[in-house]
């Protein structure tokens, strides 16, 4: 038979001694506490990632440590620790310094040697405030996400609208001129025939302007979305650009009978020579068409500190305090209508914003409902230009 070898002697092993050990080596943050969740053990990562030291730990109640809106779960946990030795949960701890630490709680019951109650418990902590972070702020991104593409679709509908409105002008003028063309000429007539045909010529042309011009705005508007509009900044003499565009505006100013009253002359700014023009148009257009027939709009300019705060006011309808804070908005509730009951998209205030701010100025809008509206734009004194 062959002799049985004998096994090597092992020297006893001190468990405790090892787990102390453990504990105080281990990377991993760890709170020992007993049943009344009073703290009776702690390691270096733990006391390192709360700010503390283990003689302040040792001792303290664990709430003593957790936020306010984090005890209710700590709490509900500690009710059921009998039923599930080991859990895991979210909860909110305060560092030494104040901050708030979000953090997962990996507790493990520690069972009696003799099969007893619970001596205590060990809770494994792990920082995740970082990753908590992150998917906050993603989250906030996905939300400022889904409300641009919610703007951006009811600003689509707007811009539709605004479309459809003239198109149907056009297609009711041409259907009427076929009416009366299918008709017989009446003796002696007159020329009634040749009057209306003009009429709804006008009609056409006014209805296909309106529609050119937001297309333009539209097309404007996606270039400088992306980037694509350049802007060439020199000194150019206000007074004379606004002498063009008036001229350009004067037929719809005067079939309103409204005047327009031009007080800035020799005034030379810093600025993009199409933007200006773009800018100077579309402020013009709109306090004509929100301004009741019969009254002035006025042009002003001041300067100040190397500025030039050009002024355009006009006596309209004014805009509700509500409204005024979603006017540089892609937002179509707030558009309202002009005196003559049309209907804007509100995209000419974006592009102006827009194009104020390449050329390095800024703009605002002063505004009183009954008590008409002022757009003032602020550019750079081309003498203090440098050009």
């Amino acid at each position: 038979m062959l002799a049985l070898l004998s096994k090597p002697k092992h020297p006893a092993v001190d468990w405790d001694a090892l787990s102390r050990r453990i504990l105080e080596e281990s990377a991993q943050a760890c709170w020992v506490v007993d049943g009344e969740l009073v703290t009776v053990a702690v390691n270096p990562a733990l006391c390192a990632l709360l700010g503390y030291r283990a003689g302040e730990l040792i001792g303290t109640h664990l709430l003593a440590y957790v936020a306010e809106e984090s005890r209710s779960v700590l709490e509900r946990q500690a009710a059921i620790r009998g039923l599930t030795p080991h859990r895991s949960y979210d909860v909110t701890l305060i560092r030494s310094d104040g901050m708030p630490l979000r953090a997962i709680f990996n507790d493990s019951r520690l069972d009696g040697g003799d099969g007893g109650a619970a001596p205590g418990f060990c809770l494994f902590v792990t920082d995740i405030t970082r990753r908590s972070e992150e998917e906050t702020q993603r989250a906030q991104r996905v939300d400022q996400l889904a409300d641009a593409v919610a703007r951006m679709n009811r600003f689509l509908g707007q811009i539709c609208q605004e479309l459809k409105d003239p198109l149907s002008a056009i297609l009711g003028a041409t259907q009427m001129i076929s009416s009366d063309a299918a008709l017989p000429e009446p003796v002696g007539g007159g020329g009634q025939g040749s009057a209306q045909l003009g009429a709804y010529a006008a009609l056409c042309s006014d209805a296909g302007r309106q529609m050119m011009r937001t297309i333009e705005n539209l097309s404007l508007w996606s270039r400088l979305q992306l980037n694509q509009v350049p802007v060439d900044l020199r000194v150019y003499e206000l007074g004379g650009l606004l002498q063009d565009v008036l001229e350009e505006l004067e037929p719809r100013a005067r079939s309103r009978d409204i005047i327009v009253v031009n007080r800035i002359v020799a005034t030379p700014v810093l600025g993009d020579l199409s933007a200006l023009n773009t800018v100077l148009k579309h402020l013009i257009e709109n306090a004509v068409r929100f301004s009741p027939s019969g009254s002035i709009v006025m042009l002003s300019a001041a300067q100040a500190d190397g500025r030039v705060a050009v002024r355009v006011q006009d006596n309209g309808l004014g805009i509700p305090e509500e409204l005024q804070p979603h006017l540089f908005r892609i937002d179509p509730h707030h558009a309202a209508p002009g005196a003559d009951g049309e209907m804007g998209s509100g995209l000419g205030l974006l592009i102006c914003k827009a194009l104020v701010e390449r050329m390095g100025g800024g703009i605002r809008i002063f505004s009183k409902p009954g008590g008409g509206t002022v757009v003032t734009v602020t550019l750079t004194h081309g003498l203090r230009a440098g050009l």
